[in-house]
């Protein structure tokens, strides 16, 4: 139910990387009590088909989350979770690597 009222209210207020709204100021709108918790939230709304706007978001200080409105904005969104993914993924791999040659091979 928060999802939607989220996705809502995005899209009504924050078209476009111009227009982002801070975590916290985001957070504070919807009662929500973690970053953790908005994060999700927000997660949530991206990997559901009903709502077909995408969620940009910008980490760091002057960050926030809006609706994507170019095909650039998209694009940089989606390059951003790709990377995020791939550091991911690498980190993974050099943990498993550490895992196998500490003698922790379990």
């Amino acid at each position: 139910m928060r999802e939607k009222l989220v996705y809502e209210y995005l899209c009504k207020n924050h078209l476009g990387k111009a227009n982002l709204i801070k975590n916290k100021d985001l957070r504070q709108i919807f009662n929500v009590n973690s970053d953790k918790t908005m994060r999700k939230i927000i997660q949530n709304i991206r990997e559901d088909k009903q709502y077909p706007k995408l969620i940009g978001s910008i980490s760091g200080i002057s960050g926030g989350f809006y609706i994507c409105t170019t095909r650039e904005e998209v694009e940089e969104t989606i390059n951003n979770t790709k990377h995020r993914a791939n550091q991911m993924f690498r980190t993974t791999k050099i943990m498993e690597w550490k895992s196998k040659i500490g003698g922790m091979n379990l």
